[in-house]
């Protein structure tokens, strides 16, 4: 548990980083805390790195350890907080928690303490052998070393997402303090983590503190549909997503299904929604130009949700181009987290 790994975030101190806006070159600098562990003995993906915007208000300054998520003072607006997840099929070692940087230019850009998030979490997890990865293939059935950051099945994945949680909680994250996004498979996690409640994935950690809303971008929902069920545009890609499900989730389809967030069983998480332990506002937006995912995984997952009383739906209109640009140019994704705020804020 994250509680018991203080003496490693102790490790851990503040710095200045130079992110990079990819539409303008600007370069922006940020405070960053990198790689916190959030279980002993981590391997090198159990950790979540944290951004902060550089400015005279700041709380936090270089040199200094990791005690709580930046804030302003006077900050009083809520959620204050960015939590994402990274996609890559949960299996690319080349994807990390870097990947939000992009976003991090975008939304640290002006040293204004008065910027609608005052710091943005990015975790990683353990991954899961990539066999035919271009170049750092990975396949411990193959006689390769074993590699425990690169030999995890789910949902020793989700397990991962909810010690990183449980980190951030001590860190200060509370209900309703932040938002929460996913990318692709991180999308998956991301659900997977707060509709659930630990146990359901064998885990000891508590509840991960209830978001005020998940965003979910070009995701993957539902994973016997990425074999069976991807229509005519997609379709060539089947064996693609078989292969891949079969290391991520186990050759038996039967552990695809508990693995799919739109599988979710509709009374327990209406009765989730009733006890204030699950989030209400969802937003999913999927650009019609992927080429890796089709339209059908986010219409699954809203279909569904909107079936729940007490969860409010939304279709974002952010996410265009390829499967990877919302991560790649930052601006896709920074403009969504500002969507909802303007949502939550009309919300009241």
């Amino acid at each position: 548990m994250a509680s018991q790994n203080t003496d490693k975030i102790d490790d851990v101190n503040w710095q200045l980083t130079d992110v990079t806006n990819p539409l303008t070159k600007e370069k922006v600098t940020v405070y960053t805390a990198k790689h916190i562990p959030y279980v002993s003995d981590a391997n090198r993906f159990q950790n979540v790195t944290i951004y902060a915007p550089k400015t005279s208000e700041s709380s936090v300054s270089v040199g200094n350890s990791v005690t709580s998520l930046p804030s302003f003072e006077h900050h009083s607006k809520i959620p204050q907080w960015h939590v994402h997840i990274h996609g890559g099929a949960w299996r690319d070692p080349h994807l990390d928690s870097s990947s939000i940087e992009a976003t991090v230019a975008h939304a640290f850009a002006f040293a204004d303490s008065n910027a609608p998030i005052s710091a943005i979490a990015s975790t990683n997890c353990t991954l899961s052998p990539f066999p035919t990865h271009p170049t750092l293939p990975y396949s411990p059935t193959k006689g390769d070393q074993v590699d425990l950051a690169r030999n995890a099945m789910h949902p020793g994945h989700v397990k991962d997402v909810l010690e990183a949680f449980a980190l951030l909680r001590s860190l200060g994250l509370t209900d309703d303090s932040y938002i929460l996004s996913g990318h692709s498979a991180g999308a998956c996690l991301a659900f997977l983590s707060v509709l659930f409640k630990p146990l359901h994935w064998g885990s000891r950690a508590p509840w991960p503190p209830r978001p005020a809303a998940v965003v979910g971008l070009n995701g993957l929902y539902n994973m016997q549909d990425l074999v069976y069920g991807l229509g005519d545009s997609h379709a060539h890609l089947a064996d693609v997503y078989k292969n891949l499900l079969g290391i991520a989730f186990g050759p038996h389809e039967s552990k695809w299904v508990p693995g799919s967030p739109a599988r979710f069983n509709e009374e327990v998480l209406a009765e989730n929604v009733r006890q204030g332990k699950v989030v209400q506002l969802v937003l999913l937006d999927q650009s019609p130009e992927d080429k890796l995912v089709p339209l059908n995984q986010t219409d699954n997952l809203e279909a569904r949700l909107k079936r729940v009383q007490g969860v409010h739906v939304f279709s974002g209109h952010r996410c265009q181009g390829r499967h990877d640009a919302p991560w790649e140019e930052g601006n896709m994704i920074w403009e969504t987290i500002q969507d909802v705020l303007k949502i939550l804020h009309k919300q009241g």
